[in-house]
């Protein structure tokens, strides 16, 4: 027994370590979604702008220190996030711990350790290292904007901070402390709290939003409850009348054949008779499903792909189609599908009929605005890559100025306000939950195209 407690203590550790690491790890999953859409673009902007400072500080405004290998390395690390939309799947699922690494490096490490050594290098001339405090400033807040989590920007922090010390002395023969204590440390409480004030102004965010999809969740699931008890009594009655409606018809046929005096009934109307409850029967069941995807929409829970089947998009295009309430057959008419090959997904055909509802309500509204253009729909199949559908609309287009937020949650446009902000956002849940992605690219004024993309089916050994 005397030995039970280091045991306990031990098992205490462990499993409060991999809570900590389970915590990390879903906070840079979370920062990976909020930066994703912007994130080839600062990729870029840092994979460019390391070398083009090299030569403003040290030819058009030389510095005490520069160091080309280390910004080198940072643009390498920076440019296959440019292309992360066409990283492959084996890729994708180390994306976060990629990016985090990333933004460790370019932010926090590089820049600490460039204040460090132009700290000591200007201790000779008396100079303060201005140019470099203010980089630092500048540093920390693309760490808050990229990573929104409080606690993992003081993780990234620190880390960083500790690696770039670490660097920095082992190279340095003779250490100034007081030019450290002067240009480092003198200026710590500015970063500190621009880290605390930034990740109090994330958080604020984030409960704001959560305090938006439990009231949007709350008035969903309300409407739900009065929209399922009357989809119950239709389905019950349907099953009720397709017990005895064979029996109704087949008495209507002998008191017809037997020369009754009975109100004559087409028989395509009596074929149509057989089949009419079964549909009642299914469209209840689908009305049902909608409305469970519009539960999962609005409260922003994740996808559980355990019940994923086997579908052809071609055939959930044209059931999205044939479902898809038009306001009449000229608006049905604005819709194209082009022919292309067809492709099979993993998935569910709901959700991605659910995905087309979202695009055809978005595209429909945007060519009525513009008072001109068609819609058009076709996939594209690529054996041994990425199979895509595309969704292209010729009406106003999307602005370049909001084209980056649209598949934020709650992000709706001002001549938009009619919507919740929630429906590309769960187009964008819905296509990742099948290991695929969707994207759009628009010129305002002219088209918006929306290309989701699926993996490829996976051939059988």
């Amino acid at each position: 027994m005397i030995y039970a407690r280091p045991n306990h203590l031990t098992q205490d550790f462990s499993r409060a370590f991999w809570r900590v690491a389970s915590s990390l790890r879903e906070s840079a999953q979370d920062s990976l979604r909020h930066s994703r859409n912007n994130l080839p673009a600062i990729a870029a902007l840092g994979c460019f702008g390391f070398p083009l400072y090299y030569f403003i500080w040290r030819v058009l405004f030389p510095q005490d220190y520069e160091d080309l290998t280390l910004r080198l390395i940072g643009s390498a690390v920076l440019a296959p996030l440019m292309f992360v939309r066409y990283w492959p799947d084996w890729a994708q699922r180390h994306l976060t711990l990629y990016f985090w690494l990333a933004m460790t490096y370019c932010l926090p490490f590089f820049f600490t350790y460039m204040l460090l050594q132009n700290a000591e290098y200007s201790f000779a001339v008396d100079q303060q290292t201005i140019v470099w405090q203010m980089s630092m400033v500048v540093a920390l807040a693309l760490l808050i904007m990229l990573i929104n989590d409080g606690f993992l920007v003081a993780v990234t922090f620190v880390l960083g901070s500790a690696a770039a010390w670490a660097l920095f002395l082992l190279g340095s023969e003779e250490i100034h402390f007081a030019a450290i204590g002067r240009d480092y440390l003198a200026p710590m409480p500015v970063y500190l709290f621009i880290l605390v004030g930034g990740s109090i102004y994330n958080h604020h965010r984030d409960m704001v939003q959560q305090e938006m999809l439990r009231a949007v969740s709350s008035v969903g699931s309300n409407i739900a409850h009065e929209l399922r008890t009357p989809l119950l009594g239709i389905k019950s009655d349907a099953r009720g009348l397709q017990r005895y409606l064979p029996h109704l018809i087949d008495g209507y046929e002998r008191a017809a054949e037997a020369g009754l005096e009975v109100r004559s009934i087409r028989r395509s109307h009596l074929a149509t008779l057989h089949d009419s409850l079964a549909r009642i029967e299914s469209e209840t069941d689908f009305a049902n499903t909608i409305i469970d995807m519009l539960l999962i929409n609005s409260s922003g829970t994740q996808l559980d792909p355990k019940d994923f089947e086997t579908h052809s998009a071609r055939e959930c295009i044209t059931k999205a189609l044939a479902r898809f309430p038009f306001a009449s057959e000229r608006e049905r008419e604005l819709v194209n599908v082009i022919q292309g090959a067809d492709f099979q997904f993993q998935g569910s055909d709901i959700l991605l009929i659910h995905v087309l509802f979202n695009l055809l309500k978005n595209a429909l509204y945007y060519v009525a605005t513009a008072g001109k253009g068609e819609i058009f729909i076709w996939t594209e199949a690529n054996p041994g890559g990425r199979n895509r559908l595309f969704f292209m609309d010729t009406g106003t287009g999307i602005p370049d100025s909001i084209l980056p937020r649209i598949f934020d949650r709650f992000f709706t446009s001002e001549n938009a306000g009619r919507g919740s902000g929630i429906g590309l956002a769960f187009c964008k849940m819905v296509m990742e939950s099948v290991g695929g992605d969707i994207r759009c690219e628009s010129v305002h004024g002219e088209f918006t195209r929306f290309i989701l993309t699926f993996p490829a089916e996976q051939e059988d050994d």
